[in-house]
């Protein structure tokens, strides 16, 4: 009943950005009483695959309290170890599966530059691909996640991440329906400061809101009126970011959610066919809208929807460039940035043709392809929590073919090893969901 209040604290959260009243602290003191109102599986996903970020701005915000974002990470491990102790124990394909994709990597920085950045960037693949393991793991496996629950932490998280960037680069917010003046007061700033942000960015607050988008539209029963609330509260947010591929995302997760992720589609069949056709055309409907917005004189998003093409599609070159002249193996984890000076090429795919070649990338779609074929978890597999679970992963996939680097994308190998071996310890409930999948 106490977290009700939140469908009127959230609003007036979203709308005290633009009004300025929002500030960290109001932010800080909304979240933490959801911290302890959830599950304590709920929160310790939550500061485990989400908490770095919020760890690390307010301990810049406020430098007297010994808060790290590793340390959220930690309690995360803590408060759901005894998921995680079951994994450990009890599904060690799940772990020898993700430790050959790590021995893969880092194949592919030995023979890389292995100069500090591709040994940092190595590091990061694997510390990041063992802990979305274990959230991934127990974010499947628990009967304890609360998808709402989850979704309001989301949300009040990225209101205070606004809140620090507004502060840090003395952003002045513009009207409710203007979209530009956040992206592009933080892009002026990031340029004028050396390409040297702040330690979150539009891009993190924009994904931030599309994975909440997931989490909350995997659930596999939704009522109605809690469905309009967090489309206006998320949709507002994901358009003041300006973050092109959350905003994208965000409209890629409801059109798979409501053509594909249905469980009247669970075990195929023809009635699953027949939501082919509206897929398609919802596809087709949603390009069309975005060629609109692009098309519009007022920059309230237009601006939001075309930035930054020009400087993408030169690293998408740069990109093939250097794989056309390494064609077979690619130039090693790192690569990328000892030729170009730039982190990443901002796409999976492309990042792994420059950086490991026809075979590396070959050899990584084998290693998503081969668990999910030999224990047959379709594209529709519900958690334990009856959620679906790929809607999730679907955030991911979305980010990192627009934007990140390896050490993001791991999550996609880190989510389907997690899953590898659910046979071996189904709860009742997740048994029951698997039975749906099977029938």
């Amino acid at each position: 009943m106490i977290k009700k209040i939140y469908y009127i604290i959230l609003p007036l959260l979203i709308v005290g950005i633009t009004l300025s009243y929002t500030s960290f602290a109001i932010a800080l003191i909304a979240l933490l009483p959801l911290l302890f109102l959830n599950s304590r599986h709920t929160v310790g996903v939550f500061l485990l695959m989400y908490g770095g970020p919020i760890g690390g701005i307010v301990r810049n915000v406020y430098p007297a309290i010994p808060v790290y974002g590793l340390l959220l990470e930690l309690i995360g491990i803590v408060l759901i170890w005894d998921e995680v102790r079951d994994l450990l124990r009890h599904n060690s394909k799940s772990l020898r599966g993700l430790s050959l994709v790590l021995l893969f990597f880092g194949f592919f920085y030995l023979i890389g530059p292995r100069d500090e950045f591709a040994t940092q960037k190595y590091l990061n693949i694997c510390l990041h691909g063992i802990a979305m393991l274990f959230g991934y793991y127990v974010y499947d496996k628990s009967t304890k996640i609360e998808a709402e629950g989850l979704t309001q932490i989301l949300l009040v998280s990225s209101t205070l991440m606004f809140s620090y960037v507004i502060n840090v680069v003395k952003i002045v917010p513009g009207g409710f329906f203007d979209y530009d003046w956040f992206r592009e007061q933080y892009t002026s700033w990031w340029y004028a400061n050396n390409m040297e942000g702040a330690l979150v960015g539009y891009q993190h607050i924009g994904m931030l809101v599309l994975f909440s988008v997931a989490i909350f539209f995997s659930q596999a029963k939704l009522k109605i009126e809690h469905i309009f609330f967090y489309l206006i509260c998320s949709g507002q947010l994901v358009l003041i970011s300006g973050a092109r591929q959350a905003i994208f995302g965000v409209a890629i997760v409801l059109i798979f959610r409501f053509s594909i992720f249905r469980k009247k589609n669970i075990g195929g069949g023809k009635r699953f066919r027949r939501f082919t056709p509206i897929l398609i055309s919802l596809v087709a409907a949603l390009f069309v809208v975005f060629y609109f917005l692009e098309q519009l004189q007022s920059s309230s998003i237009g601006n939001t929807l075309t930035e930054g093409d020009v400087g993408r599609t030169a690293l998408f070159l740069q990109a093939l460039s250097i794989f056309s002249d390494h064609p077979l193996f690619g130039v090693g984890v790192g690569g990328f940035h000892a030729i170009t000076d730039t982190v990443y090429p901002h796409n999976f795919f492309l990042e792994l043709l420059c950086e490991m070649g026809i075979v590396g990338t070959l050899l990584a779609v084998v290693f998503i392809a081969v668990p999910l074929i030999n224990k047959k978890q379709g594209i529709l597999h519900l958690t334990s929590s009856d959620q679906f679970y790929f809607l999730i992963v679907l955030g991911i996939f979305v980010r990192v073919m627009v934007s990140s680097d390896f050490t993001e994308s791991i999550e996609l190998f880190s989510a389907v090893f997690a899953i590898g071996t659910l046979k071996q310890t189904m709860t009742p409930k997740s048994a029951k969901n698997q039975l749906r999948l099977t029938t």
